[in-house]
Order: C-alpha cells, then sequence, then structure tokens
C-alpha cells in the first residue's frame, strides 16, 4: 500500500527516544518499532499537515540529498509504516 495525501499516524502510538534510537509503541499490538533517525524524521511529520513531497524537504534540509532520493526515502518509510499499520486511512 502506497499512502497518498497526508499520511497521518494513529493517535494511539507513542513516539520516543530512548537512548540513541526513537521508537514508535503499538499498544493495541503490543509491538515496539525502532526507527533510525531519517525514519524518526518522518514519522514525526505524519500528523496529516505534510505531504510526502513536503516531508522530502526535510530529509533534503537535514542530509542534503537528491529531491528524488528523499522522496524515494520518504515513500519507502510511510510504505513501511502503513504495511504496519502504523497510519490511519
Amino acid at each position: 500500500m502506497q499512502p497518498t495525501g497526508q499520511p497521518r499516524a494513529r493517535e494511539d502510538l507513542l513516539f520516543r527516544q530512548v537512548d540513541e534510537e526513537w521508537v514508535v509503541f503499538d499498544p493495541a499490538a503490543n509491538e515496539l518499532h525502532v526507527l533510525n533517525l531519517p525514519a524518526a524524521i518522518v514519522w514525526s511529520h505524519c500528523t496529516g499537515d505534510w505531504t510526502p513531497e513536503e516531508i522530502a524537504g526535510k530529509l533534503q534540509e537535514t542530509y542534503g540529498l537528491e529531491t528524488e532520493r528523499a522522496l524515494t526515502d520518504v515513500r519507502a518509510a510511510l510504505a513501511r509504516f502503513a504495511e504496519a499499520g502504523l497510519l490511519t486511512s
């Protein structure tokens, strides 16, 4: 499933930094998802206010990525979030 529009995280999920890692805890499934920093940046913008293109712009600013590479990375992260059931439809 490829998310479109403005991705929004489920409201019941917890997003925290634990030591050097970022995690999303899904209490409904009792699952912990460990994110690297780029994925954590994508996740932090899953508020329903940002398009994938806008989120990719944030990755470009942070890492100096090419536009297409940043958008590919964002779409891949959003697809993983969607497959894990972490985004609202």
